[in-house]
């Protein structure tokens, strides 16, 4: 692994990284879920991955609960992810695919494709009943914990 320098590693025993592989100044990387990063991939400053998620749709309190949810991030080879670009939990990139600068990437992205994130979308929404009902009963999350750094 090539460092350009300083980056933060969380749940660094979760990563799986190929050969030759360059990530850039000011990376974070939360590995709870698994990150794989396969050959000759770089990522550029600024990168950020994470590898799990909160229960926010049917939670037992507001925006989230304690549950989490391990969602893995497989990253293959030769990608070229640029600067600022966010990398969803549960992403799946093939080899060969370019992610433009401050993309935001979830879900699965093709071999070789070359991919901008444009505009925000709306990809589905919460429960508005339990919303509710949770307001009413102010069930808010109420659990802080810190990451611990591995590098």
């Amino acid at each position: 692994m090539n460092l350009a320098g300083r980056i933060m590693l969380v749940y660094g025993e979760n990563l799986t990284l190929g050969r030759n592989v360059h990530i850039g100044a000011d990376a974070f990387i939360n590995c709870k879920g698994g990150v794989t990063i396969g050959d000759h991939s770089i990522l550029s400053r600024r990168v950020t991955i994470y590898s799990y998620d909160h229960n926010f749709k049917n939670p037992s309190c507001l925006p989230y609960d304690d549950e989490v949810i391990l969602k893995p991030v497989h990253i293959g080879r030769y990608v070229w992810i640029g600067m600022n670009a966010t990398i969803a939990p549960g992403t799946m990139i093939g080899d060969g695919a370019v992610i433009g600068m401050g993309s935001v990437v979830s879900g699965n992205i093709p071999e070789n494709a070359i991919v901008v994130s444009p505009k925000t979308r709306i990809i589905g929404y919460c429960e508005g009943e339990v919303t509710k009902n949770l307001a009413a009963e102010e069930q808010f999350y109420e659990g802080y914990s810190t990451e611990r750094p591995l590098i």
